[in-house]
């Protein structure tokens, strides 16, 4: 392994990618992309290294301008340093370009519709990509559509049970506040009850009260359907009772 290079990634989503890419059967210029491209690497997994003894016989000469040259180049950009895990923050493809291809890299992903985020790492030139759609993008560029189907269905999960727990902690957050607003009104009503307070104040707010402290628990909606009114009347009714309790 040459100095100051990570070895390949172990990542089993890594795995699946390169295997699929390194069984794609090899045309003509793909052979002379691939040439271009695999021997330069000098920390190839076993499929990349392959796949490049398969392809270096050949003028390692290559021009990129037709679509499935491009598809080539990507398949060997991954295989010769590409990486793709998920994590509790997402997913991240990680493409290491070999010395002197960094360049190229980026053009070729950029005619591609992919904008990479490029750092150092280690001395090396790093391209990576986070968001879902852009990794999709990206395999289904290179070729690796089993993956991407694969891939497609774990995010498509990933994404539900997001959202799905998202929308069960707001529930969570609404009912807790809720909760805590009830129990301020409850204690608001009992103190202008022992201040004799209740009876100076208008009827409706009287049916707000009575309201409340025979259903402590219950929800605005539902003192409003109790109530015969709307939900923002009795908020406001709620407010005006802790406001007469303060004072």
């Amino acid at each position: 392994m040459a100095r100051g290079v990570r070895g390949p990634d172990r990542s089993p989503l890594s795995d699946e990618v390169k295997a699929e890419l390194a069984r794609i059967p090899l045309r003509a210029c793909d052979r002379h992309v691939l040439a271009e491209l695999l021997p330069r690497a000098a920390h190839l997994g076993v499929p990349a290294r392959r796949l490049a003894h398969r392809a270096e016989e050949v003028d390692p000469h290559a021009a990129l301008a037709r679509g499935c040259c491009r598809r080539a180049y990507l398949r060997g950009l991954f295989l010769a340093g590409g990486s793709l895990s998920a994590g509790a923050s997402g997913y991240l493809l990680e493409l290491r370009p070999p010395r002197g291809e960094a360049v190229r890299a980026r053009t070729v992903l950029a005619r591609e519709g992919l904008r990479p985020r490029g750092r150092q790492r280690r001395g090396r030139p790093v391209l990576a990509l986070r968001e879902g759609d852009a990794i999709a993008s990206f395999m289904r560029a290179a070729g690796a559509t089993e993956t991407l189907m694969r891939f497609e269905t774990k995010r498509v999960a990933r994404e539900v049970r997001a959202r799905t727990n998202a929308a069960v902690n707001a529930d969570s957050a609404n009912l807790a506040r809720a909760v805590v607003a009830a129990r301020e009104q409850t204690a608001a009503i009992h103190t202008l009850a022992e201040r004799r307070m209740l009876a100076r104040l208008g009827g409706p707010l009287r049916d707000a009260a009575r309201a409340r402290l025979r259903m402590p628990t219950a929800t605005l909606a539902e003192l409003a359907v109790r109530l015969g009114t709307t939900k923002w009347t009795v908020r406001s009714r709620m407010r005006r009772l802790m406001a007469e309790a303060v004072r």
